[in-house]
């Protein structure tokens, strides 16, 4: 039992230290980023000033003030510079997008990290009935018409779903939303996305994600409905379904799959009841 506590805590330890490794990342490179970008704005502001110079020198010319400089000369001056600017320009904000991606990033992540905590804060074991009012107060957009809806109905419609060959141990979409309160919710799943959750007795292992995963694609090609949020819910969960999560080029399965480990025993209770006897 100690053993497999160990095991169990080691992957919790390298999973946080993941998402705090990531998290460091994100906010480095969005920091030099952003710095590199307001460096350069004293340079964007002095050929700013340069331009307005030429402006009132040509202005001065067209009034008889100035007649050492042609027009020709100083039009001249005025378009290589403004042809200058524009490319500066471009070079300085595209680290403003750049940054603006690793943000969005950084959010997502701190959004699937509230939702993961916010299921195992809310749940005692895996059973349906608690993910998904687990679900209905966690995830802050589909709560209300949720909850409204689940307060009039028996929520067995969104239980073991068969779709192709597999079934959905939960799934929330408009064609499981029954006539209670069906537009509000409806309209609600559709905005955000379906909810579709895969429970397993077992460890959430390569294979498990993988096969998940290939679900969630052909339920999207072939419903076309867009994925709000999917979840696997086991007892522990390898690094290597991390990884695949993480490194897949589908942007969807990348910042909407989350994987969450519930033991159906909690370990440090267990040690305690091996002491005691």
């Amino acid at each position: 039992m100690k053993k497999d506590t160990s095991t169990r805590d080691n992957i919790d330890d390298n999973i946080n230290n993941n998402s705090v490794l990531i998290l460091t990342q994100y906010s480095s490179k969005a920091s030099q980023l952003i710095k590199s970008f307001t460096k350069n704005i004293r340079f964007l502001i002095l050929i700013l000033i340069v331009i307005t110079g030429m402006t009132i020198l040509d202005l001065s010319m067209d009034l008889g003030f100035i007649t050492f400089l042609s027009d020709e000369t100083i039009d001249s001056m005025i378009i290589g510079t403004s042809l200058f600017l524009i490319v500066f320009t471009i070079l300085i904000v595209r680290p403003v997008f750049k940054s603006q991606n690793i943000l969005e990033k950084w959010s997502n992540l701190f959004d699937k990290n509230a939702i993961r905590t916010g299921i195992i804060l809310s749940i005692n074991n895996k059973n349906k009935d608690e993910i998904l009012f687990a679900l209905s107060e966690t995830i802050e957009q589909i709560a209300i018409p949720l909850q409204n809806y689940l307060s009039k109905s028996d929520k067995k419609e969104f239980f073991d779903i068969n779709f192709n060959g597999t079934t959905f141990d939960i799934l929330i979409d408009k064609s499981t939303i029954k006539s209670v309160d069906a537009n509000s919710l409806k309209n609600t799943i559709q905005d955000y996305g379906s909810i579709i959750v895969k429970i397993t007795d077992g460890i959430i292992d390569k294979g498990v994600t993988h096969s998940f995963i290939q679900s969630l694609q052909k339920y999207r090609k072939q419903e076309g409905n867009k994925i709000g949020l999917a979840m696997i819910i086991g007892e522990s969960i390898t690094q290597e379904s991390h990884e695949l999560i993480s490194k897949s080029k589908d942007k969807i399965i990348n910042e909407n799959l989350i994987l969450i480990e519930k033991p159906l025993t909690d370990p440090d209770l267990m040690n305690l009841n091996n002491v005691l006897h």
